[in-house]
């Protein structure tokens, strides 16, 4: 994010429920 000038962003509902918010973040990076 930090490469595309990407300073801040939001957090979504999914992430604060999931077991495992770092994995469910790290996927989420994985797919782009």
């Amino acid at each position: 994010m930090r490469r595309r000038g990407v300073q801040t962003f939001l957090i979504g509902e999914a992430f604060m429920r999931a077991d495992d918010p770092g994995s469910a973040l790290a996927e989420m990076f994985s797919a782009h």
